[in-house]
């Protein structure tokens, strides 16, 4: 077969690189953002409170504020539980709600966005049981 000027000639195995070199790029950039879009920074902490309930502090990034989750279990339906969440050691928001009877009886989840700050956001939520003086307090940095 005649080459023209300015054509070159790739051997069989040199095409099959490149082939697969491009299919590899291809669905690398495909993967990619699919990846990124699904990667979200947390932090979950767990906690043993003073009489035995559990305390789990969930943190994550939402919109340009630290989400805050904390969640009591502790077995006992209907007691009213103070949560106050902290930020960075500034009292950010203070709640009185009273554990459920759904789930097993004696669960409280509450969540609220709190300050964002430069740098490492170290959280620390505090629950006291009303009735039974029952304290939790759970950290974690996000």
């Amino acid at each position: 077969m005649p080459v023209g000027k300015g054509a070159w000639l790739m051997s069989s195995s040199a095409k099959r690189i490149v082939t697969g070199s491009a299919l590899v790029g291809a669905l690398l950039v495909l993967a990619v953002p699919a990846t990124a879009s699904a990667m979200t920074a947390s932090a979950v902490a767990r906690s043993t409170c003073t009489q035995g309930s559990n305390a789990m502090l969930t943190l994550s990034h939402d919109d340009g504020h630290v989400e805050g989750e904390i969640e009591l279990h502790t077995g006992k339906a209907g007691q009213p539980w103070t949560v106050r969440l902290y930020s960075d050691g500034v009292r950010e928001w203070t709640v009185t709600r009273s554990t459920s009877s759904e789930d097993g009886g004696g669960t409280l989840s509450v969540s609220r966005l709190l300050t964002h700050h430069a740098g490492v956001d170290a959280i620390k939520a505090t629950a006291v049981n009303k009735m039974t003086g029952e304290r939790c307090v759970v950290r974690a940095t996000l």
